[in-house]
């Protein structure tokens, strides 16, 4: 008989299977990544282009373009698309990020002809209803406003600022200024520029069929557009100590973030500041909760992040609290990574968040839908995904000392920029 008194033994995971993910090009340059997996008769389609904020030419035209292409095209209005995709029991989704612009499409295998039929319709024959922009400008000004009660956000806003800078794609914030000003004439610009066939990805993920498979090649591969190039020009502003004390009529918590910029995915030390990362602040088991939260009880959550674009990154800590906590608080920051600067982490201590990690890397692997995200991680970046085998061999083989290194070149408080939002008249 089992004795449940005792917790089962832990297995550690040694290796990850990555199912089998097809990468190819259709005629005119357009990437296809498929990951034709499940039994499910479900399908994802994901059409990306690299024309998000770092290809801009106006601040938010890519957040108009990519939220609006789904208002309009030739021959059908906004009620007009949304209908038919309720009539096939789809669903739609558009965003884009620093990077990317992206329009994620859902719906039964036996609908995808219709779906990729849409899609097609959408992105060759936009219209940008000028009504529609109207609307996106209200409903965006509003959000804004309701944001900037928050300093969690103002927070946010103002590190990313100082970090890049207020003029660069990564540093700047919007405005109610920059929503007034967008224009058709502005909109339809970016798309003509950064929409093209040779900056495009398709990913599929679900049951694929060939007749799926031949009606994407078919319809988005037969014409060639080419995108126009914008130079990246990198950030210019070097980590240095810098220390922002900001007041808010908001909320009754102050806000805290620390950080400093960091590098991109490819970096030779992406691997090791993600292990030291999370041991330091990334999931709930980790130092910065153990202390700050369990220990000491200022705060109820506590995190750091470490967020990285096609080209660049950053790195910081992040919490809320109230005010009387905040100088303890960073104060304790600074100690644990100290800590992780002065004392190799315990093997039991690192085996553990290796295991952690693992096992959020299967949570990654599982599903379909799952594999087509994870997918699309890496074709982003210029990899295949067989490329993520080689950054696990790396984490495995990643040594306490390794993350003591890792610690003295970025865990130094003279290189953090340290912002905190409070209350108007608690500091």
């Amino acid at each position: 008989m089992t004795d449940r008194t005792k917790a089962p033994d832990i297995a550690r995971i040694k290796k990850l299977t990555i199912p089998e993910i097809d990468v190819y090009s259709l005629a005119n340059g357009t990437r296809v990544c498929e990951a034709n997996l499940g039994s499910q008769d479900i399908i994802k389609i994901e059409i990306v282009h690299e024309a998000g904020r770092s290809c801009e030419d106006f601040p938010l035209v890519s957040r108009a373009v990519s939220s609006l292409i789904k208002d309009g095209c030739a021959g059908k209005n906004s009620q007009t698309i949304a209908e038919e995709i309720d009539y096939y029991g789809s669903s739609i989704r558009t965003a884009s990020n620093l990077d990317f612009s992206f329009t994620t499409f859902y719906c039964l295998t036996k609908y995808a002809s219709q779906g990729i039929d849409l899609l097609h319709e959408m992105y060759s024959t936009p219209v940008f209803p000028a009504d529609e922009i109207e609307k996106f400008k209200k409903l965006n000004i509003q959000k804004l406003r309701e944001e900037l009660t928050k300093n969690d956000v103002i927070t946010y806003r103002q590190i990313t600022e100082e970090i890049f800078g207020k003029d660069h794609p990564y540093g700047y914030n919007s405005t109610e200024n920059d929503y007034l000003r967008l224009s058709r004439d502005l909109l339809v610009s970016h798309f003509q520029d950064y929409y093209g066939s040779d900056n495009c990805y398709i990913f599929l993920s679900g049951k694929v069929t060939a007749e799926i498979r031949n009606q994407i090649g078919r319809v988005f591969g037969s014409v060639s557009h080419p995108s126009r190039k914008k130079e990246y020009h990198p950030c210019r502003i070097e980590p240095a100590s810098n220390k922002i004390r900001l007041y808010s009529r908001n909320e009754h918590q102050s806000s805290i973030k620390t950080g400093r910029r960091l590098f991109g995915k490819n970096h030779p030390d992406n691997v090791v500041f993600f292990l030291l990362n999370t041991i330091l602040g990334g999931y709930f088991g980790s130092r910065l909760m153990s202390s700050i939260r369990e220990d000491m009880g200022y705060t109820y959550d506590i995190h750091s992040s470490m967020d990285q674009m096609l080209h660049d990154g950053y790195f910081y800590v992040g919490t809320e609290a109230a005010t009387e906590y905040v100088e303890p608080i960073l104060k304790e920051i600074y100690h644990q990574m100290d800590l992780l600067k002065t004392k190799k982490v315990g093997s039991k201590e690192l085996q553990m968040v290796k295991n952690y990690v693992m096992g959020n890397f299967m949570n990654m692997l599982d599903g379909p839908m799952n594999v087509g995200s994870f997918a699309k991680s890496m074709v982003m970046i210029g990899k295949q995904p067989r490329d993520f085998e080689q950054f696990v061999d790396e984490m495995t083989e990643i040594t306490p000392l390794k993350i003591m290194e890792a610690a003295h070149r970025y865990l130094n408080e003279d290189q953090m920029t340290e912002v905190i939002v409070s209350p108007q008249g608690n500091m």
